[in-house]
């Protein structure tokens, strides 16, 4: 292998999301993968307009606030498990107008970094599941990796119909292809469990679960601003 080939090209994560909350699952998601995929460089990005959750979302004022914590309590923890991925928010696509697609923010971001950069789009288990619904699926990996923290009941979706006619010839569980090549490779991680999801979080906050049960799901810095401007009280 000649040194073109051997050097390490920059690897950049992409954890987007409507953050609403975010929680320790976002967190671990970028840590784990941080790890794994030996990621250069990880984006946080909150969507701007969550064409699929219409328009019962928190704005994107209180979200982007609440995401600049999370990110300053990730970075906290980089530090603390000596992990030297540079941590970013993006407003990609807050900024953008009309409804948030991931495949224009995918498209942008190759744009961005250029041809030979491995970008790899992270998500959980929930996010997999609803990929077939999202806007011009199909064509992420024109463009990006997808790396999914899948649990062992959702590591067979790649075989079920659509995705699998799709992505089934994408797979792989060598985290090294992702490293190797800038996009095209569907990974699947299933030593990473997490069972938070953001929508029983905002069910919590509006049955009035006990300050401990959210603590143990959500950044301190967070849950404070939650508390602090009284989001998630009325439905």
């Amino acid at each position: 292998m000649d040194n073109m080939a051997s050097k390490k090209r920059l690897s950049v994560g992409i954890l987007g999301g409507t953050f609403d909350p975010p929680h320790w699952g976002h967190l671990r998601l970028a840590e784990h993968f941080s790890r794994v995929l030996q990621l250069d460089h990880i984006i946080w990005m909150p969507a701007g307009q969550p064409w699929q959750k219409g328009n019962d979302i928190t704005s994107a004022k209180h979200r982007l606030a609440m995401s600049e914590y999370a990110i300053e309590t990730l970075h906290d923890l980089f530090v603390d498990h000596h992990i030297y991925t540079k941590i970013d928010i993006s407003t990609l696509e807050m900024a953008r107008e009309g409804p948030s697609y991931a495949i224009d923010t995918a498209k942008e971001l190759r744009a961005l970094y250029g041809e030979q950069t491995s970008i790899t789009w992270i998500m959980g288990a929930d996010s997999w599941e609803n990929i077939k619904t999202w806007h011009q699926w199909p064509e992420l990996p024109n463009y990006v990796h997808i790396a999914v923290a899948s649990r062992p009941k959702t590591a067979n979706l790649v075989d079920q119909s659509p995705i699998g006619s799709v992505f089934s010839d994408k797979q792989t569980q060598d985290p090294q292809l992702l490293q190797l090549s800038p996009q095209g490779h569907v990974l699947f991680d299933q030593s990473l469990q997490i069972n938070l999801a953001s929508n029983e979080l905002r069910d919590g906050f509006y049955n009035q679960a006990s300050w401990d049960e959210l603590a143990d799901a959500i950044p301190p810095l967070v849950l404070e601003y939650i508390e602090a401007k009284g989001l998630y009280r009325n439905k």
